[in-house]
């Protein structure tokens, strides 16, 4: 798999992990008791958490894959700030 297909792919799955942990956030923290939409709130819970992890997982991968282009964008804003 080419390099830029991986970072689409990292990408992606970033963005869908991340709605996912608001989404489940905000169910476990508006519906204070009871199942939510069928699942209890411990399984909820427990999936928030394990989404969490792979999300602590992903984040320095695709922070390391992107690190050309993240050191650009520092050496940018410094320049930009000595005009």
């Amino acid at each position: 798999m080419k390099k830029m297909s991986v970072k689409a792919v990292l990408s992606s799955l970033l963005i869908i992990i991340f709605l996912f942990l608001a989404f489940s956030g905000a169910l476990l923290y508006f519906g204070k008791t009871g199942m939510v939409w069928g699942i209890s709130r411990a399984a909820l819970r427990e999936v928030h958490f394990w989404v969490a992890c792979a999300l602590c997982v992903l984040v320095p991968v695709h922070l390391i894959l992107n690190l050309k282009l993240f050191k650009q964008e520092l050496r940018s804003i410094g320049k930009r700030k000595r005009d």
